[in-house]
């Protein structure tokens, strides 16, 4: 358990270590497509080097034995005794899962026990062919190699080191901070070299030409120091203002205060603009242009800083996207194939509250572009493909929403399998089959517990996951498209705004009650006169440019009675292209959206309520959950 006093490091260390997880975990992956590369190995080791010190000084012994064991293979690898290896590669990437998944029950009191199949199979792998049987005079021997360098390890702690040439002991030393170096560690290896002793099991000639390597690592390691000591000492004669951090941790619900603070303000902006807008048309005087101007600058100010503070919700996506690289491999690695992950816009940056939930939609689109898509080497070679498919995950921005894909190369989706399997699960009726576009059956995909895959697999079949995506989507007042081409491949598109507490709305009435409907939801707006609507099957539909959309009408939907029908608004509600009628239409505004509160509750059809600028109340109307109630109704299903 963490001590209270240690409560505040640890989180740093948490912060740290996730930092460091990741960066092991990415290098691993670029590793494994150029293992020569000395410089990411470097890195590689130096991270799994600060992991294990940081966990030390908190006594996490778990991760401590982990860390440890993980850094020894590195060491190994760096030092060129091992080369790497998929069951490597594997098993520190398992150490790197261990070390995560331990973190949260350290944070939480838990008792995490070492994990000894792991540590012995990282032992293992950092012995490789050195591992020699012992004979019966083994322990004899090993008294006999014994030298004061061994004794000094133990001492000091480094036993891992035992038997290691000097230079690479020396190495290991160099890269720990000056303070905690044991001097009378480093002494006696500065005589071994000097004198030219030769440690046991060492050739003379080997240990000459380590001698001088270490020389020379020895004098680039000081002269770096120098270097170092120099900068700290120009450092301290800059102004103190240059030294300050350039980034502040500041708690999650300080920054939710804060914006609920700017959306009261936002609230209030509208309101004293609607104000001023009347007293402009009543009144005509200095005072009032003067007002207007100071009216005009506050405006252009509070949304400056409701801007400002929605950024600082803001993270970018890369932190979503670097946990892929790792999930594609290991996918491709069951299922025999093989898979190139191409990310796109990394530094596009999304809602924290978005992106935090994206993480499992996410991963159900790429199994299904891995384990569905993506065909198996051999075939692709047959339909004159490359061997190894492509994975597209890309973000970038259009308007005021961001758009994530996920685009594939592999065989696409066969809309006529869709629909059998459809009418065999009953989910649309024959006739409705009939009148459906390649689009419509496409989103049957999002359907819960629809699946064209006859087995059930590891990775997927059992017809769960797509509609986790599609629930993401609409919670988030997102939008989703998929688009295909057989034998070629798949993009699957999702949006979302950039910010999920203030938006823009279109205002409209129904039965002379004000409600709200979120501007992205809008398509295209008719006026009643202009509307082609028709009955098919007993229910009221649009014509629209030959396309047959179901119509709903918000008063009856909302149990407010007919009333007048003044316009249409056609809207794409997830995977249903939808028209809805209302009385009246009041322009948009940027509405700030409360929660209806416990006492009354969730409210199906109705996502919160706001304050419009002339100080109304009215609710926001969530057209998908308004969808969901009438879609019997309406026989979509």
């Amino acid at each position: 358990m963490i001590n209270e006093d240690m409560k505040d490091i640890f989180n740093e260390f948490v912060v740290e270590a996730e930092e460091n997880l990741s960066k092991i975990e990415e290098n691993l992956l670029e590793l494994e497509k150029d293992p020569e590369n000395e410089e990411i190995l470097n890195a590689t080791f130096r991270a799994m080097h600060t992991l294990k010190g940081g966990a030390g000084f908190l006594g996490l012994e778990a991760i401590v034995e982990t860390a440890h064991a993980a850094e020894d293979v590195l060491g190994k690898m760096r030092s060129g005794e091992l080369r790497l290896t998929p069951e490597i590669n594997d098993a520190i990437l398992e150490a790197v899962d261990f070390i995560r998944n331990a973190l949260p029950r350290y944070e939480a009191g838990e008792s995490v026990e070492v994990p000894l199949d792991l540590v012995s199979k990282l032992r293992s792998l950092e012995q490789g062919d050195q591992v020699q049987a012992q004979s019966q005079g083994g322990e004899e021997q090993q008294e006999k190699d014994s030298s004061p360098i061994d004794d000094l390890l133990e001492r000091y702690g480094f036993t891992h080191l035992k038997g290691k040439p000097v230079e690479v002991i020396l190495e290991e030393l160099i890269l720990l901070p000056p303070d905690e170096r044991p001097q009378e560690l480093i002494d006696e290896l500065d005589r071994i070299m000097s004198t030219g002793e030769v440690q046991p099991g060492v050739s003379e000639e080997a240990d000459r030409e380590a001698d001088e390597k270490m020389i020379e690592e020895i004098e680039e390691v000081q002269r770096q120091e120098q270097q170092s000591r120099q900068q700290e000492e120009k450092k301290e004669e800059l102004p103190i203002r240059t030294q300050t951090e350039k980034v502040l941790r500041i708690d999650v619900k300080k920054i939710e205060d804060l914006m609920n603070l700017v959306g009261e303000l936002v609230l209030e902006r509208n309101r004293l603009l609607r104000v001023f807008q009347r007293l402009h048309e009543e009144f005509q005087s200095k005072t009032v242009d003067e007002l207007e101007t100071v009216m005009s600058s506050m405006d252009r100010i509070v949304g400056d800083l409701q801007l400002a503070v929605m950024k600082t919700r803001m993270q970018p996506v890369k932190r979503l996207f670097q946990k892929f690289p790792r999930v594609v491999r290991d996918l491709a690695r069951m299922l025999g194939k093989e898979v190139e992950l191409v990310l796109e816009g990394e530094d596009a940056e999304m809602d924290k509250t978005v992106l935090e939930r994206l993480e499992e939609p996410l991963i159900h689109l790429i199994r299904n572009a891995v384990d569905h898509g993506i065909e198996e080497p051999e075939e692709r070679e047959r339909l004159g493909k490359m061997r190894k498919g492509v994975l597209r995950l890309s973000a970038y921005y259009h308007g005021d929403r961001i758009f994530i894909e996920v685009a594939d190369d592999g065989r696409g989706i066969d809309t006529e399998k869709v629909k059998a399997k459809a009418l065999e699960k009953g989910l649309i009726t024959p006739d409705r089959a009939e009148k459906m576009t390649e689009k419509d059956i496409l989103f049957l995909i999002f359907h819960p517990g629809f699946s064209t895959t006859e087995g059930v697999s590891q990775v997927s079949g059992r017809g769960v996951g797509m509609d986790v995506v599609m629930n993401t989507v609409t919670t988030f007042r997102g939008t989703i498209d998929i688009e295909t081409d057989k034998g070629k491949g798949t993009k699957i598109t999702l949006s979302f705004p950039l910010t999920v507490g203030i938006i823009r709305s279109l205002l409209v009435s129904v039965n002379g009650m004000y409600f709200a409907i979120p501007i992205y939801s809008v398509q295209e707006i008719i006026q009643a006169e202009d509307a082609e609507i028709t009955t098919v099957s007993g229910k009221d539909v649009l014509i629209l440019r030959e396309l047959t959309i179901p119509l709903i009408n918000l008063g009856e939907a909302l149990e407010l009675g007919g009333g007048d029908i003044g316009y249409v608004i056609v809207s794409q509600v997830g995977s249903q292209k939808v028209a809805f009628t209302v009385e009246d239409l009041f322009g948009d505004e940027e509405v700030v959206v409360k929660p209806l509160g416990k006492i009354i509750g969730e409210v199906q059809g109705i996502s919160g309520a706001t304050i419009t600028g002339d100080g109304k109340v009215v609710l926001i109307l969530d057209l998908d959950g308004i969808l969901k109630r009438e879609m019997k109704a309406l026989s979509l299903v």
